[in-house]
């Protein structure tokens, strides 16, 4: 087992402690590293966050529901990384899996931020299955289901569900072979400080 300097205790130390202080809005504090600014907007909602996630810096939490009726959640479970500026909006449930890593620059929301005429904001939930890995700058849109195990490419737009162990990319998203996962067992093999 390599032994780590004195610094990095010190600064793996500083980060879970910056984690379990953001934990303290989340529904129950959580073990959780924020290596950075973690912008928390949350009003009419909850968010829960799994033990051992790791937030890279500039990450944003937008959980904002509707007068009371209907309460906005966000769920991300345990051993996640959400990269640099990653943001993830939710009016109704964006649920993320165990496993998941998320790159840099994404954004994940279940909703449109407007209307047509005098219809009602779109929102639709969107739910990320266990070790799912999404590519940096990729989006995912309101109502999409991504299965586990799934790779999205840098850059991809997603506005359809994506299959269990399945490749995506482009813009609209759109299969282009079976993947095996991204790593040996999705979802199982997380460690902490991975950066994709």
């Amino acid at each position: 087992m390599r032994r780590k300097s004195p610094l990095a205790i010190v600064a793996d130390a500083f980060r879970f402690g910056r984690g379990y202080i953001a934990s303290l809005r989340f529904e129950r504090p959580a073990l959780v590293s924020v290596r950075g600014k973690l912008r928390i907007l949350k009003r009419d909602g909850s968010i829960s966050v799994g033990d051992l996630t790791d937030f890279w810096p500039g990450v944003k939490l937008s959980c904002q529901g509707h007068s009371g009726s209907e309460r906005a959640r966000i769920r991300i479970g345990r051993g996640c990384s959400i990269g640099d500026r990653t943001e993830i909006h939710a009016g109704s449930l964006v649920e993320i899996g165990d496993g998941v890593i998320i790159a840099w620059d994404c954004v994940i929301m279940d909703r449109d931020y407007h209307s047509t005429g005098s219809s009602p904001e779109g929102m639709k939930p969107v739910a990320i299955g266990n070790g799912v890995w999404i590519g940096c700058r990729a989006i995912i849109l309101k109502g999409v289901t991504v299965g586990e195990g799934a790779v999205v490419a840098a850059g991809a737009v997603v506005t359809k569900d994506v299959a269990p162990f399945t490749l995506v990319a482009g813009n609209p998203a759109r299969a282009l072979k079976a993947v095996g996962g991204w790593r040996d067992r999705p979802g199982l093999a997380v460690s902490m400080g991975t950066r994709i």
